[in-house]
């Protein structure tokens, strides 16, 4: 039977009582974490690449000679 998000909050409010600030603030640093890992493209897929378009730096001819190199491997699987 699945368990209701109202009873999954209570059950969480009841365990984090008397917990410190500290611990608390961890509980809800790991939220965020697992909210992050599910918001985020699958790594290697179109969407992930694309979030960091605009975000890369190459030295002059360097992003040239990286494309080379990938031509080059691609024919040689051929």
């Amino acid at each position: 039977m699945p368990v209701k998000h109202t009873d999954l909050t209570k059950v969480m409010s009841d365990k984090m009582k008397g917990l410190s600030n500290v611990s608390i603030k961890e509980v809800m640093d790991f939220i965020e974490f697992l909210k992050s890992k599910e918001e985020k493209p699958k790594k290697g897929s179109p969407e992930s690449i694309l979030r960091h378009v605009g975000a890369w730096r190459f030295e002059k001819g360097e992003l040239d000679n990286i494309l080379e190199d990938i031509q080059k491997l691609r024919e040689s699987e051929d």
